[in-house]
Formats: structure tokens, C-alpha cells, sequence
């Protein structure tokens, strides 16, 4: 188990029980093998929408990088809101494979992968 998937599982654990919109949430998955980790979490947000996320992190060179990631984000009415992902299914996109899904059903490129942090401070955003 490597002490940084670890640190930045806790990280993640903080920030939501920290957020004004995180009504409860459980950590469905958590795997830590050797130099690789997967977490999968759903959280009920508070005006009754939900935000689902999964990242898988390894470390490379002494570094943790975020191999795969998906943010997910649906309100109450079970619509999507928006989706960050880096599935490689929209490779012509600028900044390929990261991109967003909108609730509009746009889809547009990403120039910066998403942290958690940023993902609950867009959330915040709209719902405060």
C-alpha cells in the first residue's frame, strides 16, 4: 500500500464530509495494490442531486497521476448536469481524452483534468 494513494484517499474523505453540499456519502469501492489505487464514491448532494465519482491513481516516477477519472453530476430529477471524464471516446476533441458532458448533451474538451476540489466548488457554485 503506498502512502500517497492513501494520504489522497483521506484527502478525498475530508473534503466531502467539509462540503455544504454533500447531504451523506459512502465510499462504494476503495482498492490499494502496491503502486496503484481505485476509489469509487456516491454522495447525495443537498438539494437532492447526486455526484458519483471514480478516479484510478498510480504512481509513476515518485508521482501520483490520475490515470482514469469520471465526475458525475445529476440533479434531482436524475438529469445530468455535467460529467468529467477522460474515456477515450471523444479523441478529436480539443484536449483529448479529457472532456466534459453537459446536461444541454454538448460535449466539449477539457484543458485541465479535474480534481474533486474543483468538482465540489462548481457544485457549490450553483447550488448556494
Amino acid at each position: 500500500m503506498n502512502r500517497a494513494i492513501v494520504a489522497q484517499f483521506e484527502s478525498y474523505q475530508r473534503l466531502l464530509i467539509e462540503s455544504v453540499v454533500i447531504a451523506r456519502f459512502v465510499v462504494v469501492k476503495k482498492r490499494m495494490v502496491s503502486n496503484r489505487g481505485h476509489i469509487r464514491v456516491r454522495a447525495d448532494l443537498s438539494d437532492g442531486g447526486l455526484l458519483e465519482f471514480s478516479e484510478h491513481l498510480v504512481i509513476e516516477d515518485d508521482s501520483l497521476v490520475t490515470d482514469t477519472y469520471s465526475f458525475h453530476w445529476q440533479n434531482n430529477q436524475q438529469q445530468l448536469v455535467r460529467r468529467w471524464d477522460n474515456a477515450r471516446h471523444h479523441m478529436a476533441l480539443p484536449h483529448a481524452p479529457d472532456h466534459i458532458h453537459h446536461g444541454d448533451g454538448t460535449i466539449e474538451g477539457n484543458p485541465e483534468t479535474p480534481t474533486l476540489a474543483l468538482v465540489l466548488n462548481t457544485i457549490e457554485r450553483h447550488i448556494i
